[in-house]
C-alpha cells in the first residue's frame, strides 16, 4: 500500500509539473507572438496572460515581469537562430568568411522582425538579475562555442596559436553588437551593416590569418 501511495505521488507530481510546464510554455508564447505584433512597450501584462489562458494573477507566479518575459523570447528567438548558425559554419572556409557566416544568419533573423530584436537591444540590460543570467548564459555558451572555433583554426594553420581565442571571441561579439544596434535603430541599413561587420572583423584579425 505504501508503494502504491509514493507511486500515486510520483505520478501527481509529475502531472503538476507538466502543468506547469506547459503554461508557462504559452505565457512565453503569447509574450513573444504580442511583442512581435505590438512592440513590448505597448504590450500589458494582461494581454499576455489572456493570450495565455490564465489568469493575470496566475502570471506572477511564473515571471517576476514583463522584461523578465522578453528574456524568455529572447532566448527562444536567438538560441535558436545561433544554433542554426554554428550547423551552416563550413570549418573549411577561411576566418574571416566563416564567422561572417555565423554572425550574418543571426543578423538576418533579428532583421527580419526588427520591433523585437530593438526590445532586445534595448530593454535586457535592464531586467531581473535571474533574468539576465539567463541571458548571459546564453551569450556565455556562444563565446564558448566561437572560442572552440577558433582554437579549431588555429589547429588548422589559419589562425596564429599565442592568440587569445576567448578574448578574440569577446571582442568579435562586441563589434557585432554594436553593429547591430546601429541597424536595430535605422542608422544603417543591412547591406550597410554587413559590409561595417566585415570590416570590423578584418581589422581585428589583421595579421592573426594565413589569408592576411
Amino acid at each position: 500500500m505504501l508503494g502504491e501511495a509514493a507511486n500515486l505521488d510520483d505520478a501527481e507530481l509529475g502531472k503538476r509539473e507538466r502543468n506547469k510546464l506547459d503554461k508557462r510554455r504559452r505565457i512565453v508564447a503569447a509574450a513573444t507572438a504580442l511583442f512581435q505584433e505590438k512592440g513590448f512597450e505597448d504590450t500589458t501584462t494582461a494581454e499576455i496572460a489572456k493570450a495565455a489562458g490564465i489568469g493575470a494573477g496566475t502570471l506572477y507566479l511564473y515571471v517576476e515581469s514583463k522584461e523578465d518575459l522578453l528574456v524568455s523570447a529572447f532566448l527562444n528567438v536567438a538560441g535558436g537562430a545561433w544554433t542554426k548558425a554554428f550547423e551552416l559554419v563550413d570549418p573549411e572556409a577561411e576566418l574571416v568568411d566563416l564567422v561572417m557566416t555565423l554572425l550574418l544568419h543571426v543578423t538576418k533573423h533579428h532583421e527580419a522582425d526588427l520591433r523585437l530584436a530593438r526590445s532586445f537591444f534595448k530593454e535586457l540590460p535592464f531586467v531581473s538579475e535571474s533574468g539576465l543570467a539567463d541571458a548571459n548564459t546564453l551569450v556565455d555558451s556562444f563565446l564558448t562555442r566561437l572560442a572552440d572555433l577558433f582554437e579549431e583554426a588555429s589547429a588548422n594553420g589559419k589562425l596564429a596559436p599565442d592568440v587569445p581565442k576567448d578574448w578574440l571571441a569577446l571582442n568579435i561579439y562586441a563589434q557585432w553588437q554594436l553593429c547591430m544596434r546601429r541597424l536595430v535603430t535605422g542608422r544603417l541599413s543591412y547591406a550597410e551593416m554587413a559590409a561595417q561587420l566585415d570590416q570590423c572583423l578584418r581589422v581585428s584579425l589583421w595579421g592573426l590569418t594565413a589569408e592576411r
